[in-house]
């Protein structure tokens, strides 16, 4: 059973996926958004923005050489669009730009696979909307063995039209022993909504299967909140993951088995710009346990009221959480995962890292590891 990782391209996600054992990386099918990346530096603050957009292809690259796939797609975050990304998705000439870039990159990473996109002008009439898609997609068919689609469920009714508008090439390239991919998105899952989810995908998914009987389908989600107290009490609490729950439900009610995906306990609405670290900012470590939950421990800064200081250092704070969390009774470390043995060397001898960033690359990067566990285990059954 594969796993795919829905991945954007932070410094959290990357260096979760960096610190991730070979072995497990080998595992892990990455679908990669390609993001603006970060702000050039420049003193004239009346010019536009200009964006390290080569600093993602080269992460495309060179740190998804050892994943499985590396399926990339063009961001849909508002907040992580630029001029350039913006400009990969034009449909003019069939795509030609995001076709030049996909190609550009498969050349460097052999592992690199094309999403196939579609972004019709309003000016465009249908004709010159499928004419500019099939001709994408006949480009991809002649250098790949896999052309993903990605369906944004919760926002976008009509993508069933799209892939009934693909089927007979689909059908043809999947004749010819390759992969059409049908990549269900769900975003942000909220609690106690897995079932419901399920019930409403499960016609629509009917239709994909009478429009391309074979296509691969995967059901991708995630339901880490962003903000934890939105679910939970303000120094512990544990919550489901709904994700699994969906994708278990999905395939209960289907006769053929759906893929499991998901963005690697990240939301998915991300922002580049990391925010200044307040004083009142309390220390938190989550950590992904055996049982498809995530508990979590925050510690609050002792706080100079008077004189508006931070009177506890936060590497101590962080030392704090990483004790209450490896006491936990729901604390089972994993051998060979790096975000297990940061926990640990936090709670025993000292924190290596002190912002929420790192916390964040090490609640991912156990999380990937327990997804990697338990499918390989069903895999197995």
């Amino acid at each position: 059973m594969n796993y795919h990782l829905l991945l954007k391209t932070g410094d959290s996600e990357l260096r979760a996926w960096r610190n991730l054992s070979k072995e497990r990386q080998a595992m892990v099918s990455v679908h990669c958004e390609i993001t603006r990346g970060r702000k050039k530096p420049n003193k004239d603050k009346t010019a536009p923005f200009e964006y390290n957009i080569d600093k993602v292809f080269d992460t495309i690259k060179q740190d998804f050489l050892n994943a499985k796939i590396c399926v990339i797609d063009i961001t849909r975050e508002p907040t992580l669009r630029s001029t350039e990304t913006e400009s990969l998705g034009q449909p003019h000439n069939g795509y030609e730009k995001w076709v030049n870039t996909v190609n550009n990159l498969y050349t460097d990473n052999p592992k690199v696979r094309p999403t196939l996109i579609i972004n019709p002008q309003e000016t465009d009439d249908y004709d010159t909307f499928q004419s500019d898609v099939f001709a994408q997609f006949d480009s991809f068919s002649q250098t790949f063995d896999l052309i993903s689609y990605r369906a944004s469920v919760l926002h976008d009714d009509g993508f069933v039209d799209d892939i009934a508008m693909l089927s007979d090439r689909a059908n043809d390239f999947i004749a010819q022993g390759n992969t059409f991919e049908v990549l269900l998105d769900f975003e942000y899952i909220q609690p106690s909504t897995a079932d419901l989810h399920a019930s409403y995908i499960a016609p629509i998914i009917r239709e994909i299967r009478e429009a391309i009987p074979a296509a691969r389908i995967v059901c991708v989600g995630t339901s880490f909140p962003k903000n934890v107290t939105d679910l939970g009490d303000e120094e512990r609490d544990e919550f489901r993951l709904e994700e699994f729950q969906l994708h278990a439900e999905i395939n209960r009610t289907q006769n053929q088995f759906i893929e499991y995906g998901d963005y690697g306990s990240i939301n998915p609405i991300r922002n580049d710009f990391s925010p200044p670290v307040g004083i009142h900012l309390r220390a938190r470590i989550d950590f992904p346990t055996e049982t498809n939950t995530i508990f979590y421990y925050r510690v609050a800064p002792k706080i100079d009221k008077d004189r508006n200081i931070l009177l506890s250092p936060r590497v101590t704070m962080y030392k704090d959480a990483a004790k209450r969390v490896y006491s936990d009774a729901a604390f089972t470390p994993i051998e060979d995962s790096w975000g297990c043995k940061k926990i640990i060397e936090a709670a025993t001898k000292s924190p290596e890292g002190k912002s929420p960033n790192f916390w964040i690359s090490v609640r991912m990067e156990i999380h990937i590891c327990r997804r990697t566990d338990i499918l390989s285990k069903i895999t197995q059954n």
